[in-house]
This record gives structure tokens, sequence and C-alpha cells, in this order.
């Protein structure tokens, strides 16, 4: 079971990164969907026949159509509902569609200047569902395809390596720890989005996972898998560019420690860069110059900044009042510990402080897509504690036992949490959950090193009772954002159900609720393509519509919002 989970985890992230690679080859005049895809799996069934024999070749095929069924299948499910997020209307949803069109990045500009200048490989993945399945809101399926490659990950790696640490159920206890891995608060809210915070994140997750699986026991299929993420992360978001290499080095340092008996540091050192390192220096900075030469290279050509627009402008005006003038450090601790609240206006509205593991009741409704105060969930903080805790619990019982490997392999573990942890805490805007994620993951990392430092079957009662403490935080966490998402989504669909209602009046005219940001170049000048991507799904759905910039809601007979900054409106004088 775990040897079909582990091939066709990396089959599927293979799939992926070779399908983003062949699509940079697409024009206007080729562009077919059907042969990039078969040309992908040709591709990657030969890499897998090579690494790990012609028997895997059908598992792996077996696996990416599971895949393919699953993306389809909850396309069509949640066909009826429209994204809950703002940045899908203002330019995921444009790109995506310009690409299945036909657009290729590389070869020209696009009028959106974030299109233009945002990392395209996760829209281009998305463009293939789209044009397969003739279902304009159908790219956001590919994230449920994710989590459940890395659930698939996850599981093969924890009843590979921790089976003999779980006395009872361990098939039950695997799947529960990679439920709550892939269960993190900014996944299960961008669940109906575009966004890219959570595909960062569960590629960064696979990441981890297979750097930590060849680590335990050598795997060329898990270290190739480790490089498809590489590629497949920098060509999803900028954040990348910080998180991937802190992910390798998390993984180097674990390495070191497990070998710690192995010759000198210096020696390992240079033995892992020979035979590891080099191939993921070289495979990200192809994945940046090349993979990703639009944007990285060419907005250092175009605007001579790698990161165009700048950040200060991005943020400005996005940030908690109480957390501006603060350090990385103390904007992280304000995100940990914060109370989970609202992202409505004023979205500028301070950050409030609370005590781990209280809570109120309105914690468990206002977790989405964004969430800038408590991203993570009402208990996430006592989760973070109590899974350290849990660790140096299990790490001082077992301090004078005869097994250090036990001990090599949990303070491994612990270490590649701790520099997650680290690399959080450095990131500019730590306070928002959605640009850490990987926060989340540094908690299972602490989990499972204090199931490793135990014996056989034998966690010790304070580690265990912190552990289930751990656990239940992170379940509660999960079950918040799933209201949170549920209510979301409900309260979009209440606003959006009254569509097949305006298509008995000729004519719905379109409004924007607010002046976009005057970010423009000689390349760019739109920031917001709300008006347009909805003039296309409406006309998807059968209305005639007319976008009008001379009015506001105010004038109308009939208005209503849609979502994205974007009001529909009924004029009954200009029908006559």
């Amino acid at each position: 079971m775990t040897r079909f989970a582990n091939i066709g985890a990396s089959a599927i992230f293979l799939f992926l990164a070779i399908l983003l690679i062949l699509s940079r080859f697409a024009s206007e005049a080729i562009h077919s969907p059907v042969l990039f895809l078969l040309a992908a799996l040709l591709t990657t069934s030969v890499l897998i026949g090579k690494v790990s024999g012609r028997r895997s070749i059908a598992v792996g095929l077996l696996t990416i159509l599971a895949f393919f069924i699953l993306i389809v299948s909850w396309a069509f499910v949640t066909q009826p509902f429209y994204d809950p997020g703002f940045d899908g209307y203002a330019y995921h949803l444009s790109a995506i569609w310009g690409i299945g069109e036909g657009w290729n990045p590389f070869l020209s500009p696009h009028n959106n200047i974030w299109v233009d200048s945002y990392p395209n490989g996760y829209w281009v993945l998305q463009s293939y569902i789209v044009s397969l399945t003739g279902m304009l809101m159908s790219g956001q399926a590919l994230i449920v395809g994710l989590m459940a490659a890395v659930g698939l990950l996850a599981y093969s790696f924890i009843l590979d390596n921790f089976a003999s640490r779980i006395a009872r159920f361990p098939r039950i206890a695997a799947l529960i720890f990679a439920s709550l891995l892939v269960g993190n608060p900014v996944v299960i809210g961008q669940l109906l989005t575009h966004y890219v915070d959570a595909p960062l994140y569960l590629f960064g997750a696979a990441l981890a996972l297979f750097m930590l699986s060849d680590t335990f026991s050598s795997s060329r299929l898990a270290r190739i898998s480790a490089l498809a993420c590489v590629i497949l992360m920098v060509n999803t978001k900028t954040a990348a560019l910080y998180y991937t290499p802190l992910i390798v080095v998390a993984g180097f340092v674990t390495e070191l420690v497990f070998q710690s008996t192995d010759g000198n540091i210096i020696s390992r050192t240079f033995h892992w860069l020979k035979i590891k390192g080099s191939l993921y220096i070289i495979t990200f900075l192809l994945g940046v110059t090349v993979i990703g030469y639009k944007p990285y290279v060419t907005n250092i050509l175009d605007h001579g900044q790698l990161l165009y627009p700048s950040v200060a402008k991005i943020m400005k005006g996005n940030e908690p009042a109480n957390v501006v003038s603060l350090s990385a450090p103390m904007k992280f601790f304000y995100g940990i510990f914060a109370r989970t609240d609202h992202s409505e206006w004023p979205i500028d509205a301070p950050i409030e402080l609370k005590i781990p593991g209280t809570f109120k009741l309105t914690e468990f409704k206002y977790l989405r897509f964004d969430t800038r105060r408590g991203g993570f969930g009402p208990f996430f903080s006592l989760a973070l504690l109590t899974a350290i805790a849990a660790y140096m619990t299990s790490r001082i019982a077992y301090r004078n036992k005869n097994t250090p490997h036990w001990r090599r392999e949990g303070d491994g573990l612990a270490l590649f949490g701790t520099v997650i942890i680290g690399a959080s805490v450095f990131f500019p805007e730590s306070w928002w959950a959605r640009y850490v994620p990987f926060t989340w993951l540094s908690i299972i990392l602490f989990m499972v090193a204090a199931l490793k430092l135990s014996e056989t079957g034998k966690v010790p009662i304070l580690s265990r009772l912190l552990l289930c403490i751990a656990a239940l935080s992170l379940l509660g966490c999960i079950l918040a954002s799933g209201l949170g998402a549920l209510r979301e989504s409900k309260l979009l669909y209440s606003r959006t159900e009254m569509i097949q209602e305006l298509s008995k009046f000729p004519e719905v005219k379109l409004l924007m609720f607010y002046e976009p940001p005057a970010y423009r170049d000689y390349q760019s000048t739109s920031t917001q393509d709300g008006l347009s991507v909805w003039t296309r799904l409406l006309t998807d759905r059968g209305l005639k519509t007319e976008i009008t910039r001379e009015r506001n809601q105010f004038d109308c007979d009939m208005a209503g919002y849609l979502n994205g900054g974007i009001y529909w409106c009924i004029v009954i004088d200009e029908m006559q």
C-alpha cells in the first residue's frame, strides 16, 4: 500500500511539473490541451519506468487517472458556486482564461499588471482544467487534487517511518496525521477560490515530505519528485523565492543530524552538496530563470525589479494598524496569538491578542480565504505550544536510552520544524496566516518528532496528553475554517442565486464598487479585471450585460453586489 502511495504521489507531482515545462512551448497556433497532456503523460511514464521499474508505470498512470477524476468531479459538483475571494475576479481568472485560449506569457505582455508581473505556472495548470471541462470556474478544482496527492504522500510517510511507534491502529493514526497536514485553514479557506497561497503550501509540504522520505530511506524517485516540487513552487507565487530554499536547507540540516555518527560534518556537507544539493540549486535556478523567465527575468529587464510592483505598494493599507511599525518577529507573535476576527472593513482594524486555548464562539465563523487576524484558527497558538512541549517531554523522558538513532531522527524532524518556524518568523508579513502557511506544517513535524523519540508503542503519559491536546486543537482550527468557508460560500451563493432571475431583463449593467489602485506602466494599464470577468461569467449564464463607468449603484432602480468589487444594476427607463 505504501509503495503504491509513494509512486502515485510522485507521479502526480512529476506529471504537473513536466506539463508546466512543456506548456512553455505553447503558442496561439499550438495550444491543444490534449496534445500537451498526452506528451506529459508519456514523459512521466518514461521517467517513472527508468527510476522505479516498468511495473511502477501502471501505478503512476492509474493514480494520475484518479487525480483527473477527482478534479473533474469536484469541478462539476461545485459548478453552481462562484469564487468567494476578491483576487480571482481582479486577475486570476483573466490569466487562466487567457492562457487557455492560447496566450503564452513568454511571448507577449498582459494588460493586467498583476497577470503580467506574477508567476503564472499555477494558472497554466488550471487553464487545462477550464479548457477540457468548458467550465469557467473549474480551475479552482486543482487544489482538491493537490490535497489528495499530499494526503496520500503523508499517509505513506507516516506508515513507512512511524508505524512501529503507534501501538494500535497505525493506519488510522496515519490517516489522522495526513488529514491534519492537508487541513491547514489556509487551504480550507481557499478551496473554492483561485488564490495561490494554498497550492504554495501543498507544493511546499510535498517538497518537505519527499526530502524527508529520501533522508529516512534513500530514494531516487522521492528525490526527483522533490525537484519537481521546487519547479512548481517557484512558478506559483513569488514568496516561493523565500520559502523554497529554506525548506531545502531544513532538509539538509535534518539529514546532517540523521547522519551525525558518519564522519565529520564538513565531509558530510560536501557529500550532500555533491549528491543532492547541487541538484536542488540547479533546479531552483532553472525554475526561476528559464521555466519562470516570465515574470522573474522579465520583471528585471522591463522594470528593474525582481518583485514588481513593489511589496510596499501592495501592502499599503492592508496591515492591521497595530502591527505596521513592528518588526517581523513581533508581527509573527501577534499573528500566532491573535483572536480570530473578521476581515471586512476596516481591513486595518487592530489585532487583538488572547491567552492560548481561550476562544469566543464568533471565532468559528470568521475564517475565510484571506483572514487577516488569527488566520490559523482559534486554537492554533495552543496547538503550537503543546506540540513543542510534547517533543521536549519525549526528549527528556528518553534522554538516557540506548537508542541514538531514535534521538537523531526525532531531533532531525524537530529541527526541520524549527527551521520552518524561523522562516515564518522572519517573513516580512508574518502576521498574515496566508503568507506564513508553513507554520502549520511545523506543528505536524514537532508532533511526529515526539512520536519518533518514544519507545515502540510507548509514549510518556504527559507527552501523549500534550499530543492529544495539539491534535484536538488543530481539529478545532480545521472545524472553524470549514465553518467559516461554508459561511462565505453561503453568503456569496445567496447574492448570486438571483442571476437566473436577472435573465428576464433585456440588459444588466455592471458597475465597479471602488476605484482600483492606479498601478500602470508602459505594458499594463489595468489592476482590476472584475468587470470583464463578470461580463463573461454572466454571458455564460445567458445574460446580456453592459459595462458602465458613469453610474453608481444609487442611480439604479435595482442593484446588488456580486463579488470582487462589482455590482449589477437595472435601470428600468433605459429598457423602454
